[in-house]
């Protein structure tokens, strides 16, 4: 332990006899020196054989026109679900006209129509031929 009353006297604080004096220098920090890259090291031991992977299809939807193509893994190994989100494209041109299909079963009568107007009175006929006497006064 210090007494603070003496160190700060300098007649008695000479040399630093009492409180140290510490004093700091900031040097200016140099240019970085070069990476060292050295040899490749040996090749490790094989691992044991992991497990054959399992992969199902979940879900796969339909996104928006234009949006990004997406994809999402979930489950734990072994057993994993691949789920797709794969964006609408375009419609597409139309087609050509198909064949003409073959002409189908006749359908049932309809309801009879309402009567339609009076047509006009025909030209008259020739004359037909006299037909017997029938019997009248003369006739027995």
């Amino acid at each position: 332990m210090f007494d603070n009353e003496f160190c700060n006297d300098k007649e008695n604080n000479q040399n630093n006899k009492c409180c140290p004096k510490v004093v700091f220098t900031i040097l200016p920090t140099g240019s970085t020196g070069p990476t060292g890259v050295g040899p490749t090291g040996p090749t490790g031991p094989t691992g044991p054989a992991g497990e054959t992977p399992n992969l199902t299809i979940g879900t796969v939807t339909t996104g928006a026109p234009g949006s990004e193509a997406a994809a999402t893994i979930t489950g734990t190994a072994p057993n994993f679900i691949l789920n797709l989100t794969i964006p609408q494209g375009p419609t597409g041109p139309t087609g050509p006209t198909g064949l003409t299909g073959p002409t189908g079963p006749t359908g049932l009568t309809g309801p009879t129509g309402p009567t339609g107007l009076t047509g006009p009175t025909g030209p008259t006929g020739p004359t037909g031929p006299t037909g017997p006497t029938g019997p009248g006064e003369n006739g027995n």
